[in-house]
């Protein structure tokens, strides 16, 4: 969600001198246009005790990059007081100066200045630690002296400089809309003589106001009465419902591989480290995939992660003999080490952007570096192409049965590139098979339940099974299945069985229930598939945004019963879906005392657009009601009853909670 609070997590305190020495205070720079800060409408909204009056951000672009921004806030209540009366500006020492132009409050019509440079602090806040990143951005942190409920805060403040590895591009996508309204907004830009911009706003529409102003070409775009946006939960990745503009100097996608080519060829240097490291992990290897897989699964597991990623180590990569060296880095540097370990085996390998949540929607944005967050390596290997992450952990030893990524599009670094390339030609469907095998005797039941994971499916799980126990595992199973077999009693740990050559999971569970044929005949067999549920996803009708529906994959659930004494049921089948997903279930007897149930998902894309949701919702509910489904008791009916019922209709904790419909003559 996109908010206003500018407090960040912040750690490691610094000296009012230290302060001095990289925060500039001075009067806003002759090149701004002032704005005045507009009335509060009787309307407004003030989300937790602030009402936002402006957002005013001007640019010049010119030999040097300069940013101004000034805001407007009424404090309302004492929440908003408490965030509204401390202020933190985030800027990278390394190539950026803060300056700080004004801070006070509007009380009663009179300005009353609240900037006190002495009560700077400095921080350098990581609030990407977790996640082994350091960016190396400091935090400059104001408390503010007397501020009061009533009062409007304004500040402003200035940032020049950018970073030098851009080369002089500039290039920003930059938020028109966020969880609170705004009562104004402007945007200004100055370009200087010879710098082109391309802009392009979401959604479409919206005009820039070009001028001449001297020597410099003016852009403006405002706006009154920006309203709040209410963000759906269960987003597509790097789907946004906020308003923005994009900016870019780069002219196409060709002239960011003329940007990023020679900073990844300058690293990934074939040293006399990396000639050795490469012959040495090729002694024995049969072929050149295990070669391949050689040099991948030591970037991946000997090399652990850690992204420095200050100043130009944003985006420029270390050379691959450092790398090796640290025995640590982030993406670019793990595939900076990996292609030159490739290329010392004499293979065709190349360096690849792409974006971890915004693949698919990367042809539609301006070229840009920032579109992508991530950097991988393209093989070309006996005429067929292979994505390899560097960044994996836990994937399969045979290149032929990796699963590959769904990142849609990537921008290979090459000179001849002068596109994206498409990656859906290698994309390998994962599946998950789970075989649900229930013996009956009269008054209990033995449960074998066997699971199988393919592709990128058991990569995951192989990481899972890596970070428990079995114990911790089969209570895990356990608290899952008895909320759907009451009763139900482990017969021993789980079993991993893993063929990593394949790429395959095979993990088997055994239980036993309290509840045999005996109960059955008296209540009838409930017939679940549970595997399914967090699949088919319900859908609001009142939902606007896209629908995220993970990355395409195919779900197989096989139960099959066996029963102590003959029991005929007829066949059943239905099906559903569109060009999103399909969705069917069969019943079928093999022999009259042996059912099998199979239920079978496949998506095809990884969101459901705005336009299809209400079909999709609708194909949906239809596919819900297959899920549940009830054999009549053979005791109590001549014909027998199938009862059909989806999870929507009826349920406790997940599961069906009774039968709400009958399909004549389903089974006899």
């Amino acid at each position: 969600m996109r908010a206003f609070c500018l407090l960040f997590l912040l750690v490691g305190l610094g000296s009012v001198a230290q302060a001095a020495e990289r925060v500039a205070f001075a009067p806003v720079p002759a090149w701004v246009e002032a704005v005045a800060v507009p009335a509060a409408p009787a309307q407004l909204q003030a989300p937790e005790g602030q009402a936002y009056l402006l957002v005013d951000r001007q640019w010049r672009l010119g030999a040097q990059t300069q940013q101004f921004f000034h805001y407007a806030t009424a404090i309302t209540s004492t929440e908003g007081l408490e965030q509204g009366s401390q202020l933190a500006f985030d800027f990278d020492p390394s190539y950026e100066t803060l300056t700080i132009h004004k801070v006070g409050v509007w009380r009663d019509g009179h300005w009353l200045d609240r900037l006190e440079p002495e009560e700077l602090r400095l921080f350098q806040r990581e609030p990407d630690l977790g996640q082994y990143l350091y960016s190396g951005r400091k935090t400059a942190y104001l408390i503010l002296p007397d501020i009061r409920v009533g009062d409007v805060l304004d500040y402003s403040f200035s940032l020049s400089g950018y970073n030098p590895v851009m080369n002089g591009l500039f290039s920003d996508r930059i938020d028109l809309q966020w969880s609170a309204p705004v009562a104004r907004q402007q945007l200004r830009l100055l370009l200087g003589d010879g710098r082109r911009l391309d802009a392009a706003f979401t959604p479409a529409g919206a005009q820039w106001q070009v001028h001449a102003k001297g020597d410099w070409q003016e852009w403006r775009w405002q706006q009154t009465a920006v309203p709040a946006v209410e963000e759906e939960e269960d987003l597509p990745g790097g789907y946004s419902p906020y308003a923005e503009v994009a900016l870019s100097e780069f002219t196409s996608w060709q002239s960011v591989v003329t940007w990023a080519l020679p900073l990844y060829e300058q690293a990934a240097v074939i040293s006399p480290e990396i000639q050795a490291l490469s012959a040495q992990l090729s002694k024995g290897r049969q072929g050149q995939d295990e070669q391949v897989m050689a040099a991948l699964h030591f970037v991946q597991h000997e090399i652990r992660y850690l992204g420095m990623e200050d100043g130009i180590g944003s985006h420029r990569p270390r050379r691959a003999a450092d790398t090796l060296y640290r025995r640590y880095g982030d993406c670019k540097d793990k595939a900076v080490l990996l292609l030159a370990l490739l290329r010392a085996q004499g293979l065709d390998a190349k360096a690849a952007l792409v974006s971890l949540d915004d693949g698919a929607g990367l042809p539609a944005q301006l070229p840009s570096p920032y579109a992508f967050d991530h950097v991988i390596v393209v093989l070309q290997l006996a005429g067929q192409r292979y994505w390899l992450d560097g960044t994996d952990l836990n994937q399969g030893s045979a290149l032929v049965s990796l699963g590959m990524p769904y990142y849609r599009y990537a921008l290979v670094l090459a000179p001849e590139t002068q596109t994206l390339t498409s990656m859906d030609g290698e994309y390998r469907l994962p599946q998950i098979e789970l075989q649900q095998v229930s013996r009956l005797t009269a008054d209990q039941t033995v449960l074998d339940i066997d699971t199988h994971y393919s592709g990128a499916l058991a990569e995951s799980q192989r990481g899972k099974w890596q970070r428990s126990t079995p114990q911790k595992l089969a209570r895990r199973f356990g608290d899952y299945y008895r909320r759907q077999f009451p009763g139900l009693k482990s017969l021993g740990l789980p079993q991993l069985q893993d063929d990593a050559g394949q790429n395959r999971l095979r993990v088997q569970e055994h239980y036993e229930l309290p509840q045999g044929f005996a109960q059955i005949q008296q209540e009838g067999l409930a017939i679940y598939g549970d595997l399914l549920d967090e699949y088919l996803v319900r859908v609001s009708p009142e939902r606007q945004q896209p629908l995220d529906l993970g990355a395409p994959r195919k779900v197989i659930q096989l139960l099959e019963y066996t029963f102590p004494q003959d029991w005929k049921i007829a066949a059943y089948q239905a099906e559903q879906g569109n060009a999103l997903f399909h969705f069917s279930v069969q019943v079928s007897q093999p022999s009259a005392r042996r059912l099998q149930v199979r239920y079978e998902y496949e998506n095809f894309t990884d969101r459901v657009p705005v336009a299809q949701l209400a079909d999709y919702r609708r194909r949906v509910l239809a596919a819900r009601d297959e899920l549940s489904l009830t054999l009549g008791p053979p005791a109590k009916a001549a014909k027998g009853n199938l009862v059909k019922g989806g999870p929507d209709r009826g349920v406790i904790g997940g599961f069906l909670d009774g039968a709400q419909g009958i399909i004549d003559a389903a089974f006899h």
